[in-house]
């Protein structure tokens, strides 16, 4: 299942994407191994590592990115109205704090500890330790699942997505992404019974898939 519809793209920026190395970057090499095989162990241990030491300068350098979270704000316009979401692979909460300030109470999860020890206290949120392939919610618990510049893991974001719920997923960089998945690869992931749109934003893109209900 591919896209069905892209918008109009917003935010278009004035300054270039940083230079990530992204097609060689670790994370995206371990990330590939994920795709490939969803029970790889290793590979999610390698893309544990990576982060974990990236952690101590991850905000200062966020900050200096100014487009960073543009493509959540523009999927989360197309989003149905929520009153909790989940957040999955939240790093120190930079796309959180978009998500805290539209609303609904956020839970937001990342599985490496040192990164949620940098993340900001925010109104109604709460931060939850938590591994992608093992979220802690009931089967079709889970009205929206956002993330930005994630790690998907399809078999489980299916199970706790509800009939009709939402999956948000989000880029900073498109491509030049390290940790990317295209809209139209995130969309055939998910299977023929979803229903996708998706956009660009700032230098990156987000696509916004919907579940069969």
């Amino acid at each position: 299942m591919a896209v069905s519809r892209w918008h109009s793209a917003v935010e278009p920026p004035d300054q270039p994407a940083p230079q990530l190395n992204a097609a060689t970057h670790r994370s995206r090499v371990a990330l590939e191994r994920v795709l490939a095989d969803p029970d790889d162990a290793d590979a999610y241990k390698a893309l544990v590592v990576v982060y974990d030491e990236m952690a101590p300068g991850w905000t200062e350098w966020v900050q200096v990115q100014p487009w960073y979270t543009a493509s959540v704000t523009a999927g989360m316009r197309h989003a149905r109205p929520v009153s909790w979401l989940l957040e999955v692979g939240c790093g120190t909460g930079q796309a959180t704090a978009v998500l805290s300030g539209l609303g609904p109470h956020v839970v937001a999860t990342d599985v490496n500890a040192s990164m949620l020890r940098g993340a900001p206290a925010l109104p109604r949120t709460s931060y939850v330790q938590a591994d992608v392939r093992r979220m802690p919610f009931a089967t079709g618990r889970v009205q929206l699942l956002v993330a930005l510049n994630g790690v998907p893991h399809v078999p489980e974001f299916r199970r706790i997505v509800a009939p009709g719920g939402q999956i948000l997923w989000c880029t900073s960089f498109a491509d030049g992404t390290p940790l990317y998945v295209s809209p139209d690869r995130f969309a055939d992931m998910l299977g023929p019974d979803w229903t996708a749109e998706a956009g660009h934003a700032g230098h990156g893109d987000w696509v916004l898939a919907t579940a069969p209900d």
